[in-house]
């Protein structure tokens, strides 16, 4: 099976799910991708296929909160005050999502008592 026909067959099943809403796709982007909002927690989610670059720091990212559990809640905290900022859309030249988490996660590695692991050493 294709990427495109993965990334056809999960836009049908989101349509279809009560789960979710807003269900929407680009399949001429760079990375084709589909969109949705989660109806529970009303967070937006981006589906793509074969990007592995995007897997790879998915999985980086939850590993880090699995070490540190305030690590999800300071960063959702700090996209809804760069959003009432209005600095969060990266189409208008704002800061991509994936940067605000690293601003987190390097505040949290150059605590005096890192919170979580520094890779290259300490900054401080």
């Amino acid at each position: 099976m294709t990427q495109p026909d993965v990334l056809i067959q999960v836009l049908e099943i989101l349509k279809n799910s009560v789960e979710f809403a807003e269900v929407e796709s680009d399949f001429h982007a760079k990375v084709p991708v589909v969109f949705c909002r989660d109806v529970a927690s009303g967070l937006m989610c981006k589906v793509s296929a074969g990007n592995d670059v995007a897997y790879l720091t998915t999985n980086h990212l939850a590993a880090l909160a699995r070490l540190e559990p305030r690590l999800v809640p300071l960063v959702l905290a700090f996209r809804h005050w760069a959003n009432l900022c209005h600095i969060d859309c990266q189409a208008e030249g704002g800061i991509p999502s994936y940067s605000l988490s690293l601003m987190v996660i390097f505040f949290l590695q150059q605590r005096a008592k890192p919170i979580l692991p520094v890779y290259l050493g300490n900054w401080v």
